[in-house]
């Protein structure tokens, strides 16, 4: 298969090109990505070597570097990336730590969320070629949008139409933190890629805290939709993921209800037969380890440009449909071994008078909200 080519001066989540664009890539994928750097070698008519530094478009210079293994993200570039310069990590096969803000600095960085599940050349490849045509400036609007409605209204509510359950979710009760990937990176930001998620968590995103809670959230939530089950480091438990990811498939067409009080999941229910195997397995987990009875993070995906790969897929989460998808987050690695999300396509998130934020419903323009968009990316 050849070389996916890419011009660095499509990702419009780095903003305007300028400086140097740096590409960083495992051992292993290295030749999976061609980058046009703009640069000729006139005697062939071949683009030039791009294992230096070329001139690209919109670019002063094109880099390429690898992460050999046991090597941190933050290292690499910290040490070896110009302080100017836009990053895309993609790395299939390692868990990419995000870096410190002090290595960072005021570089931009995107990380394609390649390591936590089992993502194929291909799926790599179509992700890629999707960030090149995600509309980066209308997610900024429909951000925007969504934290006016959601900042003008005391309470929200999930409301899956099909099954007829609700969920209300009073984001002023108890502390919560309202993260943004999406919008243009600013000097020092961190994104996923491709971009397009909004969520709310429990506490900062990157550190798990058994003792928090979404504490306004009470009522029933319908899971069916695609699972996604991330793990850590260790390349053993790859093996009980893939089973875990299995045994949770079947809500992609069964649904189960959660029965949620103070942020925390009570019980359970199958809505039909066929989501009863799903359900033996979620209530295994939350026996075995009471940290996943905690709603984690409620997400927005709200990437239209995405389709869902059906696999076990860590990208799907920016998934927005036409109209943006809920997805919900239950625990976080390495504090659980495994981390979850589960999307709801046919949920909606509703205001208090009964507006639609996003989801199967029609949204509307009203108030402003603040919330964190340099945090840093969680599971990758």
């Amino acid at each position: 298969m050849p070389p996916l080519e890419l011009d660095p001066s499509d990702f419009d989540q780095f903003g305007p090109p300028a400086g140097t664009f740096c590409l960083i890539t495992s051992e292993r994928h290295g030749e999976l990505i061609s980058l046009n750097s703009g640069s000729r070698d006139p005697g062939s008519g071949n683009s030039a070597s791009q294992n230096s530094p070329d001139s690209g478009d919109g670019y002063s210079r094109v880099l390429r570097l690898t992460l050999p293994p046991g090597t941190r993200l933050g290292e690499l570039i910290e040490h070896r990336v110009p302080e100017d310069a836009h990053v895309l990590a993609v790395c299939p096969g390692q868990f990419l730590d995000s870096p410190t803000p002090r290595e960072l600095g005021a570089r931009r960085l995107a990380v394609l969320p390649a390591g936590s599940t089992p993502l194929t050349d291909e799926h790599v490849r179509y992700f890629l070629r999707t960030a090149a045509l995600t509309d980066v400036a209308g997610h900024a609007r429909v951000a925007e949008e969504f934290f006016d409605l959601v900042g003008d209204s005391d309470r929200l509510t999930i409301v899956d139409d099909v099954s007829g359950t609700e969920a209300e979710f009073d984001h002023t009760a108890g502390e919560c933190v309202w993260n943004m990937q999406a919008g243009v990176l600013e000097e020092g930001d961190q994104q996923i890629f491709p971009s397009g998620k909004l969520s709310v968590t429990a506490a900062e995103i990157t550190t798990f805290a058994p003792e928090a809670r979404l504490l306004g959230l009470h009522g029933d939530l319908t899971l069916r939709g695609w699972p996604i089950v991330h793990r850590h480091l260790d390349p053993a438990d790859g093996a009980d993921q893939q089973r875990l990811f299995e045994a949770l498939a079947p809500l992609v067409s069964d649904a189960v209800t959660l029965h949620i009080r103070a942020g925390s999941i009570e019980g359970l229910t199958p809505q039909t037969p066929g989501a009863a195997p799903a359900a033996v397995e979620l209530e295994k987990l939350l026996t075995d380890d009471p940290r996943y009875r905690v709603i984690w993070e409620l997400g927005f995906g709200i990437n239209t440009s995405t389709e869902i790969i059906p696999a076990n897929c860590g990208p799907n989460e920016v998934y927005g449909g036409t109209a943006g998808v809920v997805n919900l987050g239950l625990g976080i690695t390495p504090a659980t071994r495994f981390a979850l999300a589960f999307l709801c396509p046919r949920s909606s998130l509703v205001t208090s008078d009964g507006t639609a934020v996003l989801g199967a419903r029609k949204a509307v323009r009203r108030g402003r909200m603040q919330r964190v968009s340099s945090a840093g990316c969680g599971c990758h």
